[in-house]
């Protein structure tokens, strides 16, 4: 499973990819695409498609991301999906950080409503919640929709749930605020401080919390259980 550690970073880093976007390239929506979509029918109705287009691009970016995060884990089981997304959110954060100043925001907003697709459609339930790192408002929903629950039903079950959905939507609150901060001051480069998250995420996600164990012998294998290793490393039984 998934840690909540690693939900709470991508909440954090998807707040800030949608403050980083909007802000320094040319206020597209990267993370959800409803905004774009109607961005997309208001230039469009008012004869403005070069403009329309750049929305365009950002939710065929976004599909093509959804598509990809879908096939790729269905046909490769073995392959340790999360473990890639977030490898390949450092690697081409990097490239964006280092886009020339006078280079079209196209590349950035397009690579961003790619990633956050895949992101979205990678971390998808927190110990059995189903929650969103990439925006709000099914979170917000589920916020209050458990929180009155478990006040009508008297259940700490419903309470629970209700935290962990809050708990997100803070976290995707303040990555915003800090993108706010640093795009403000750092700009461009901006995107350096979430390869550092995502590094730290990774690290975290290997070797500490997010543990499997060999069914067999009860060793903690980390991640690597049923990716890397066909047969645990200490007994040699096979791993299913």
């Amino acid at each position: 499973d998934i840690t909540p550690y690693v939900f709470a970073m991508f909440a954090i880093i998807g707040g800030f990819l949608e403050a980083f976007t909007f802000t320094l390239h040319g206020g597209v929506f990267c993370n959800a695409q409803t905004g774009n979509v109607v961005m997309l029918v208001i230039d469009f109705v008012n004869g403005d498609f070069s403009g329309g287009l750049r929305y365009l691009y950002s939710i065929l970016a976004y599909i093509v991301g959804i598509i990809l995060s879908t096939v790729i884990p269905a046909r490769f089981k073995k392959v340790n999906w999360p473990l890639v997304v977030t490898a390949t959110e450092i690697v081409a954060l990097v490239g964006i950080a280092f886009i020339p100043v006078g280079a079209s925001d196209w590349f950035t907003y397009v690579a961003v409503a790619f990633l956050c697709s895949v992101q979205y459609n990678t971390f998808t339930k927190l110990r059995g919640v189903a929650l969103a790192t990439t925006f709000c408002t099914n979170n917000i929903r589920q916020t209050v929709m458990h929180l009155v629950r478990g006040i009508s039903d008297k259940d700490g079950a419903e309470y629970k749930k209700s935290a962990v959905y809050a708990f997100i939507v803070l976290c995707f609150a303040a990555g915003a605020a800090v993108g706010v901060v640093l795009a403000a001051t750092v700009h461009l480069h901006v995107a350096l401080c979430v390869v550092i998250a995502l590094a730290v995420g990774i690290a975290v996600n290997v070797f500490c919390w997010a543990k499997h164990h060999c069914p067999h012998c009860g060793h903690p294998l980390g991640l690597f259980r049923r990716y890397a290793f066909k047969k645990c490393p200490f007994c040699g039984q096979p791993l299913d």
